[in-house]
């Protein structure tokens, strides 16, 4: 911005480009084009006529995902209006970065609802994964984004498989089988999922949707690869389809019959004594649950296995003869009382990143979490031993 050799009140922008300066007729186009855009935002066209301009909130939580609003949706046309930390900062001074993190989550939807905009994003800091919040300020992240995307996947693709980690819950299962869908719940990992989905391709299971519940996505039309900005984009076009074809509501109506869990909780048990023992005890714990289960040691658990998801190879109960490097060991299991019947599931792993063992409980009523926990403790934790070399405090301070 310049007035060169003129006084100030004659100050204005030259336009340059890798071929050099802008004509004046190049640069009234410019002007032109800017001014239409900004008439029809004010006159609320756009969209060939059939309502305002998209507004779309981006949160990239100063992660590398600014991007999106500048070189992505303000060149298709939306307006990207409050959208929130976009400059890339690694000390990351508001929020973490992460579309599961509730204060990015909450961010977002107070903007989406304060600015009136038709869809949120929350981007992790490499942009690999995603979170949306839809027009009404529902967060959709975890089982309720794999189920967004596969209403638009399966409508795309009638019948194909999605794969999932196995903590994805039993009413994603439904959503997806209400749909005509398949499906698969494997290891957790979202390169375990990815892979899953490749060599069901390759085995002649049609696969088009592969999706870990922290938010990780893959599609088999985007080449396999984990790109939470492409989920992003299926779900804009899903978006403005809609309001093309002139339907009522938001992107969350398409998921409004997922059945939520009435309850979902996740402990952690951390690995006592030196870390370098520490993949071979937790690998112990790990094994010892599902000893357990198999000596009859724990009646009224079952292992989960792949049920009738109709794809080749134990998704849930998964051997581990042979996990890959950066793999651990884990196992799923139901859980039935004798009185109140089916509770929920139980899923135990070793965290590839820590010294711990994860544990994520889900139930489908109210109280169910605290009874299966509170069943591991007193049979499994305390008779085992394996509380000898692992933290059980957690679940002691959850079941009391």
């Amino acid at each position: 911005m310049t007035a060169s050799h003129l006084p100030y009140t004659r100050n204005g922008l030259k336009f340059f480009t890798k071929r050099g300066g802008l004509t004046s007729v190049e640069v009234e186009g410019i002007c032109d084009r800017a001014a239409r855009k900004y008439v029809a935002r004010k006159m609320g066209l756009g969209l060939g006529g059939r309502g305002k301009l998209p507004m779309v909130i981006v949160n990239a939580g100063n992660g590398c995902g600014g991007f999106f609003t500048w070189d992505v949706l303000e060149k298709l046309g939306a307006d990207t209006t409050g959208s929130l930390h976009l400059d890339p900062d690694g000390r990351f001074p508001n929020h973490m970065p992460n579309p599961e993190d509730a204060t990015a989550m909450s961010l977002t939807r107070g903007a989406v609802l304060d600015h009136g905009a038709d869809l949120g994003v929350v981007f992790d800091t490499d942009v690999d994964r995603s979170g949306v919040v839809d027009a009404t300020g529902a967060a959709i992240n975890g089982d309720r984004l794999i189920a967004l995307m596969s209403a638009i996947v399966l409508d795309e693709h009638p019948g194909t498989t999605v794969v999932t980690d196995a903590r994805a819950s039993d009413g994603l299962t439904h959503f997806i089988q209400a749909r005509g869908g398949h499906h698969c719940l494997y290891r957790v990992g979202y390169r375990n999922v990815i892979d899953k989905g490749v060599q069901l391709n390759a085995d002649g299971v049609e696969t088009h949707l592969m999706m870990e519940t922290t938010g990780h996505g893959a599609l088999q039309e985007n080449y396999f690869l984990d790109d939470g900005a492409y989920m992003v984009v299926k779900i804009i076009i899903e978006m403005v389809r809609m309001r093309l074809a002139g339907l009522e509501g938001s992107v969350g109506t398409l998921i409004i019959d997922l059945e939520d869990p009435a309850e979902s909780v996740l402990l952690r048990m951390d690995i006592l004594g030196e870390a370098k023992y520490a993949k071979t005890r937790g690998s112990q714990a790990v094994e010892t649950f599902k000893n357990y289960i198999q000596e009859g040691k724990l009646n009224g658990w079952l292992l989960d296995d792949c049920g009738d998801c109709s794809v080749s190879q134990g998704c849930l109960v998964d051997t581990n003869d042979r996990p890959i490097d950066v793999d651990a060991y884990m196992y799923r299991a139901t859980f039935f009382d004798e009185f109140k019947g089916q509770l929920g599931w139980v899923h135990i792993r070793q965290s590839v990143h820590n010294p711990n063992i994860a544990i994520n409980i889900q139930s489908s009523i109210p109280g169910g979490c605290k009874s299966m926990a509170k069943d591991l403790l007193d049979r499994y934790l305390l008779i085992s031993g394996v509380n000898e070399y692992v933290d059980i405090s957690q679940v002691q301070k959850f079941v009391k």
